[in-house]
């Protein structure tokens, strides 16, 4: 094994080299960084996903809403790390994947005509929960290796562990998308996600002058942590993804702050009866 691994004491340890963020009223990391911190109130707000304009045409005509986030967040990633996006692993998460298409296929099966249920290639490999991971080797000519997982409202949680657990094997940077989209009628019924939400991160294995933060995880059996701000609670709990909040307002404190020596502790949702505690430092 390569790197800086840290297994002792059965916790992982790894460093965040940059973060992207796309949420309503939450549009990219330094707009979230102050609002996060409390020094800018939250207020939520609409947003369109943009287009991925770096995907070939054929491509770019098919992909919907979940490719797009998951997509748009890493690029942005990968940008702000300022590194080649050839080089890094991927991990992707989501509670859901594409609901817009799975919605379009169970509308077309449950059509009375025979004739008429017919899946369309490109409408069924889109279906898949790794679509979004395709994309991305597509869109960025990357050959190395990827996991697409899910673990219901614990994925942001089970990406990031899985994430941290292959840096520190492989020695390398990887990078983690986390990404939920809204089901369309009558499937929000039975899964309501109240907002579209994406979240990504470079991790490093080993610390850099960059480094944004030091994150070390463990399980506990404790609640997880909630946000001070009912409106950025619910926001929480309004999506999967964005499970990650107590996590990115302990960064975005601990950047903007000068106690940034000590320790901060925060309990995302995992697998029942544990929760995910992760200790932030920022090493500068």
């Amino acid at each position: 094994m390569s790197g800086g691994a840290d297994f002792s004491e059965d916790r992982l340890q790894c460093h965040v080299q940059s973060i992207a963020i796309l949420g309503p009223g939450l549009p990219d990391w330094n707009a979230a960084q102050s609002i996060l911190d409390g020094e800018r109130h939250y207020e939520r707000a609409d947003f369109e996903i943009p287009a991925v304009t770096w995907l070939p045409a054929t491509e770019r005509r098919r992909v919907g809403k979940m490719v797009r986030l998951a997509l748009t967040v890493g690029n942005a990633a990968v940008q702000a790390a300022a590194i080649d996006a050839r080089q890094l692993a991927t991990v992707f998460t989501s509670s859901s994947g594409d609901g817009d298409n799975c919605d379009a296929i169970f509308t077309t099966l449950a059509h009375t005509e025979k004739s008429e249920r017919f899946i369309s290639p490109t409408r069924f490999h889109n279906s898949v929960h790794n679509a979004p991971a395709g994309y991305w080797s597509i869109a960025n000519q990357c050959t190395l290796p990827s996991t697409s997982l899910c673990a219901y409202d614990a994925s942001f949680a089970a990406g990031l562990v899985e994430a941290c657990s292959q840096a520190l094997w492989t020695g390398e940077s990887i990078l983690l998308i986390s990404s939920d989209v809204m089901y369309p009628y009558p499937l929000s019924d039975i899964r309501p996600i109240g907002s579209n939400f994406a979240v990504a991160m470079v991790l490093n294995p080993v610390v850099t002058d960059a480094a944004l933060a030091t994150l070390t995880l463990g399980y506990a059996a404790e609640s997880e942590t909630r946000m001070e701000m009912p409106e950025l609670d619910e926001l929480r709990l309004s999506n999967p993804s964005a499970r990650c909040l107590p996590l990115l307002q302990a960064i975005a404190q601990k950047a903007l702050h000068s106690d940034h020596t000590a320790p901060k502790k925060v309990h995302l949702e995992y697998v029942e009866p544990l929760s995910l505690e992760v200790m932030v430092v920022d090493h500068a």
